[in-house]
């Protein structure tokens, strides 16, 4: 059910954009962001890649080898297995059905989809498919959301998209990305994180949002520059927060983080 609980969320500006800041380690940017996070949600671990698609580069870098649940992020690893199974070749209800999977974050197609292509099977085989060295497929198999990976496994999915699979599913992925609505399928608001934080800018996210007994999950991933520069930089920040988090707080909290990155992307 969707976490509907009203929390007092401290307003988030832009940070202003200072070149010279555009010269600190990955490492001490990715150590601000997650304390922006944890300034809002205390408490938070975050796992957080950035890297320039166009150079390689990396540019925040923290836990980024270390596992966090994917909650709906798995689904870009749905979406390709069933696009794969059709050579690459999909028939207009698989495109549609992946379509408003991957831009409302539907969890029922995710749940048809998963089941009828083989449950966990779907994780090992882009598991080998895409080289993910740090995902795992979840311990219960009728649990997708539980399946567990790396920021690092997440830019290395977006990567794959971008310069692995082939006309039309490419496509069909990334203008899914680019069309995710603000309100998902389950009525949460799912532009926290790089679209809240880059107004303006080109993006394409799947972003992610589970509670458990134990722990909050709270992803946003994607592609994200400005608009002379679309779409150039892989941003992934993966969250645990405290259990009971709501989601409007959590997702302020990787607003903020995010929010650094303009330092980077101008």
């Amino acid at each position: 059910m969707p976490n509907t609980a009203v929390a007092n969320v401290p307003e988030i500006a832009t940070p202003p954009i200072s070149p010279g800041q555009a010269q600190v380690s990955a490492a001490t940017l990715a150590q601000q962001m997650q304390g922006a996070i944890q300034a809002i949600s205390p408490g938070t671990t975050a796992g957080i890649d950035v890297v320039d698609m166009r150079t390689g580069d990396t540019v925040a870098d923290l836990n980024s080898g270390q596992q966090f649940y994917t909650a709906s992020v798995v689904k870009l690893l749905i979406a390709i297995d069933a696009l794969k199974s059709q050579n690459w070749q999909p028939d207009p209800g698989t495109s549609g059905q992946i379509q408003q999977m991957l831009s409302t974050s539907d969890d029922d197609i995710s749940d048809n989809l998963w089941v009828q292509n083989g449950s966990d099977d779907i994780v090992n085989r882009m598991i080998g498919l895409i080289g993910l060295g740090g995902t795992t497929a979840p311990g219960d198999d009728g649990e997708w959301g539980e399946t567990l990976t790396t920021p690092r496994d997440v830019v290395t999915i977006y990567q794959y998209i971008e310069n692995s699979v082939p006309e039309p599913s490419r496509d069909l992925i990334m203008n899914a990305l680019r069309g995710a609505t603000a309100t998902a399928a389950d009525g949460t608001n799912q532009y926290f994180g790089i679209p809240d934080a880059f107004p303006g800018y080109t993006w394409a996210v799947k972003q992610g949002w589970m509670d458990m007994d134990a722990s909050t999950t709270l992803d946003t991933t994607g592609l994200v520059g400005p608009s002379f520069d679309p779409l150039r930089y892989a941003v992934v920040v993966l969250s645990t927060q405290p259990a009971g988090t709501n989601w409007t707080v959590g997702g302020a909290a990787l607003t903020a983080g995010v929010a650094l990155l303009h330092v980077v992307m101008y």
